[in-house]
């Protein structure tokens, strides 16, 4: 029986090696044929350069190889590669085995000759673990651990002792009264993911702390709409993976812009993405966004490619189908998706850094909670929406459909989508297919999508009553009276009071978590109760919508950008391409504002009442070049001013928070030290110090 080897990834898969019963091996390439051995294309030299490590060096003697040979580790070319956040995933299950034996005092049982599993209710540091909830994730861990047995043995597990451990892991699930049911895998339909996209751009209820970040997140969300891929595939993005290319029309309509993105995240998937012209919206272009990033970055390999308005001058000679555009090599390694960092004079994109998937997570409930979904928004909603939408499609034959979902999504079969992908909610109108009706598909659609929970009224956070009832649980009062013996005592520098201080934060952070989520939880069944019984009373309900969303006023780079990316196709295909070039401009400029990362309804209060938004252009910049003198003054004549001399002379961040006084000269000192001092190398920060002393007024503690 003959059974085919894997071939070298270097290979054209025209030639491959085939292995027969008896052990021989045959080859489809004829060693003695005169024309493979040729100088065929002048790489002849190339090839034998590459073969020489086949053959012995005489200038090495025979105990160099046999000293190789001897120390020549089979396991490390035996076992599984697996990617960084699987090895974590490894690991942890790996300690949590290990730490099982330290505390029951078996050290001798850590080899993994025995295995058990074992209700552990600390980590590391004696910390509480949150507990597990689901039956499935004592299955996951079976798994994972199945997976640390073997590369820790180089053996499987008996398949005897797994179907023994499945029965063992339904009695624990029924002794600790775990869900069987998992969690919701929702999907983020392209109508939410529109709700979503809106939101980012226009929303001042969520502050980045760099402009950046909110084109970032725009252009994550669409290529997760797009190509259905991993999270950290996304993120793993980098310039060489990125094509752009001017692409004739084989219909005769103008030149289009091509994007192809390539992904090494597990399988190389390559993805072309077309250019839309006369789109209702460019809030789904990533032409628009990532171009838009590429120019700011000054990415393009010709030098003088250096905004929209020359991307539009270009044309495609008439023998040839395209125009590549190049990108400059020396950003091949550079990252798409990128983190910002602090310096003293505010937030920075870093110019290598790649962003960090905790870094986005964060930023996706965010956008949910805004939204008002009820539904837990998570990155792989996209993943799971984009695998639908593929397994759904009717522009692939029946024979192609099932081989191009798995090329998309990265699996190996079907299976993988059906069991771990598909949402357990049907939506197939199955009365209609039993009936024989007309299916209600609209119907269904809206009943499918997240946006249906859309309410404006659903909590989002606690009231500072809320907060503030916290401090009456026993517990929090119980360690108030003791750090207060402590600030007697040792006073409040000593590591104790410190310690105790985190411990009265963690739980209080703890608990106002619990009662919001206690909060949510009441009102998603109390709120619909009492709709109905005000209606049927008689009593008219009061649209919170505007108020809900009018949460300040945007920054000006912001207010350009919404107008540019909102505006209505064109009606020819000139105020097209300018409506297009408008909007990668407006992208361009908002790469390089720092937002603050603060809002600024939180930092114009005066009493309690919000300052009222000013809408007029010409009374807004009179207004702020009077806050800005006003600031400059105080900054200057005040023996201890309130106001920051290092965030004031910093233009790129929104006005209200170049001017934002605080409370007390201290309260500054305390933002001095944290957001300026923090970040500046040591050898400067005493200059930096008596600088602000001196000529500012500003104390820091540490200078003092």
């Amino acid at each position: 029986m003959r059974r085919r080897l894997p071939s070298d990834d270097s290979s054209d898969g025209s030639e491959y090696t085939e292995s027969n019963a008896d052990g021989s091996v045959t080859s489809d390439t004829d060693l003695t044929d005169n024309e493979t051995c040729s100088n065929e294309d002048g790489k002849q030299g190339e090839e034998v350069e590459d073969q020489a490590w086949l053959f012995a060096d005489k200038n090495h003697p025979p105990e160099h190889y046999t000293s190789m040979l001897e120390t020549f580790d089979e396991r490390e070319y035996t076992k599984e590669d697996y990617k960084e956040s699987s090895t974590h995933l490894l690991d942890r299950i790996e300690d949590q085995w290990n730490q099982c034996w330290t505390y029951l005092g078996r050290t001798d049982l850590r080899s993994h000759a025995t295995v058990s599993l074992l209700d552990q209710r600390q980590g590391k540091g004696g910390r509480k673990r949150q507990g597990i909830k689901f039956a499935s994730s004592l299955g996951t861990y079976w798994k994972v651990y199945r997976l640390v047995y073997e590369r820790a043995t180089s053996l499987k597990l008996d398949g005897k002792m797994n179907r023994s451990m499945h029965k063992v892991l339904r009695k624990l699930a029924k002794k600790h009264g775990l869900k069987k049911i998992g969690r919701d895998k929702a999907c983020m339909y392209v109508e939410d993911l529109t709700r979503v996209l809106e939101t980012n751009l226009v929303t001042t209820e969520k502050r980045y702390s760099h402009g950046r970040y909110r084109i970032q997140t725009q252009v994550y969300l669409q290529l997760g709409g797009f190509t259905a891929n991993r999270p950290k595939a996304l993120l793993s993005l980098c310039y060489r993976h990125v094509q752009v290319t001017l692409l004739r029309d084989p219909e005769g309509g103008p030149h289009r812009v091509l994007l192809e993105l390539t992904f090494e995240f597990t399988k190389e998937n390559t993805f072309p993405i077309p250019e839309v012209i006369y789109d209702e919206t460019l809030t789904f272009s990533p032409h628009v966004f990532l171009l838009g990033m590429l120019f700011h970055d000054g990415a393009f390999a010709a030098y003088n490619l250096t905004s929209p308005e020359e991307l539009s001058r270009l044309s495609i000679p008439p023998e040839r189908n395209e125009l590549p555009l190049r990108l400059n090599r020396k950003l091949d390694d550079i990252p798409v998706f990128r983190m910002a960092e602090r310096t003293p004079e505010g937030w920075v994109i870093s110019k290598d850094k790649p962003l960090p998937d905790s870094t986005l997570r964060p930023w996706i409930k965010s956008l949910r909670e805004i939204t008002r979904f009820a539904q837990i928004t998570r990155p792989y909603s996209l993943r799971y929406a984009g695998g639908k939408a593929f397994n759904e499609n009717n522009n692939i034959s029946l024979s192609y459909h099932e081989a191009m979902q798995n090329l998309i999504i990265g699996h190996a079969n079907i299976r993988t989508f059906l069991k771990h992908y598909l949402s357990r909610r049907v939506t197939v109108d199955t009365q209609a297919v039993v009936q024989g009706i007309q299916p209600q598909d609209a119907l269904m659609r809206a009943a499918c999508t997240m946006s249906r929970s859309i309410d404006a009224r659903r909590p989002r956070s606690l009231t500072p009553e809320q907060s503030a009832s916290v401090n009456d649980d026993p517990i929090v009062r119980s360690l108030l009276a003791q750090r207060e013996q402590l600030k007697r005592s040792l006073g409040t520098r000593h590591s104790r009071y410190q310690a105790l201080n985190r411990k009265i934060n963690q739980t209080r952070q703890r608990l106002r978590h619990a009662l919001l989520q206690e909060i949510k939880e009441r009102w998603e069944y109390e709120q619909p109760v009492r709709d109905v019984e005000q209606q049927l009373a008689g009593i008219e309900a009061k649209d919170v919508a505007a108020a809900a969303m009018s949460c300040g006023a945007m920054l000006p780079a912001q207010k350009a950008l919404v107008d540019a990316v909102l505006t209505q196709p064109g009606t020819s295909l000139e105020e097209e391409v300018n409506r297009r070039n408008r909007a990668i401009r407006a992208v361009m400029d908002y790469c390089g504002i720092e937002e603050g990362g603060i809002h600024l309804s939180r930092l114009k209060q005066s009493k309690g009442h919000v300052v009222p938004l000013v809408t007029r252009e010409e009374e807004l910049q009179r207004k702020v070049d009077k806050e800005l003198e006003a600031a400059k003054v105080s900054v200057y004549k005040e023996k201890r001013p309130r106001i920051c001399f290092v965030c004031l002379g910093n233009e790129k961040l929104p006005t209200a928070e170049r001017t934002h006084s605080f409370h007390t000269p201290g309260d500054l000192s305390k933002h001095f030290m944290r957001r300026h001092l923090a970040n500046i190398d040591i050898e400067h920060k005493m200059h930096w110090q008596r600088h602000a002393h001196e000529v500012h007024g500003t104390v820091s503690l540490r200078a003092a």
